[in-house]
């Protein structure tokens, strides 16, 4: 099965929800990382099928899920610098021939960082999400006159890989191999930063980017990254003795994808 990450040209937007028409979002945004023309897969298929089957996109992974206004005016002018500038910035770090220190300090806005992974995740998904975690994301995405609801918590780590993955709304184990709390996640991962969004207060002992909620929009802090904390690419979501995923209707917009080897001659 071929997933399109796309509606019809015209339709309700995944984040005003206005009748517009629909803009493609690059997720990540232009500028957080390299753009490559990529193979991408629906991460559903490839969780469950032996057989292997690709979409080819030449510029990345993008749903045509928004509305110009959120994708241009709000989430590419006013929140992706942010993004932008913070993957940036670890990248520099990455890249590096030097010895790396065990932790760096980025200086960023977080409160406009969050908003601005809320927004992608938001347009991650082929139809529209009534869940009330979508809401709760709507609710304070472009008004940063709010406070980001204790319901909404971020986590993050390095992502060292070529791969971009993101998957929306699945449920996991809180805690490894312990099945009595369940959380919701979804996750947007991609070099040099992966992202774990979940209605968990905390999880597996990973750095929060909502305890800094409290902050203005305009408010700068420096963020701790650990540059060791190197976990498997499709960590957490890879399925163990200890751990489980259980995906609803929303999974089928979840996707991985990698840069497409060229062919040798």
């Amino acid at each position: 099965m071929y997933t399109k990450y796309k509606r019809e040209r015209f339709g309700k937007c995944n984040i005003c929800l206005n009748d517009s028409e629909l803009t493609f979002d690059h997720i990540p945004p232009q500028g957080s990382t390299e753009i490559k023309t990529i193979e991408q897969e629906n991460i559903f298929h490839r969780l469950t099928q032996k057989e292997r089957k690709f979409n080819i996109s030449q510029n990345g992974v993008k749903y045509r899920t928004i509305c110009s206004v959120c994708n241009n005016d709000k989430l590419g002018t006013k929140l992706d610098p942010i993004l932008n500038n913070f993957s940036q910035s670890i990248s520099l770090f990455l890249k590096s021939n030097l010895i790396l220190p065990n932790f760096i300090e980025i200086e960023t806005r977080p409160t406009a960082l969050i908003r601005a992974i809320v927004g992608h995740l938001l347009a991650a998904k082929i139809d529209i999400g009534e869940s009330e975690i979508d809401k709760l994301m709507r609710s304070f995405v472009f008004d940063y006159n709010l406070i980001i609801p204790r319901d909404i918590n971020i986590f993050y780590w390095i992502f060292p890989y070529e791969n971009t993955i993101i998957l929306r709304d699945f449920a996991m184990p809180a805690i490894r191999n312990n099945f009595r709390e369940i959380g919701i996640f979804s996750v947007l991962k991609y070099f040099p930063i992966a992202f774990l969004l979940t209605d968990l207060s905390e999880y597996e002992g990973l750095p929060s980017l909502t305890s800094y909620r409290n902050l203005r929009a305009d408010e700068f802090a420096k963020i701790t990254i650990n540059l060791k904390n190197i976990r498997n690419p499709e960590w957490p979501e890879n399925v163990t003795r200890g751990n489980f995923i259980v995906g609803g209707a929303d999974f089928k917009s979840s996707v991985f994808a990698t840069p497409r080897k060229k062919k040798s001659s």
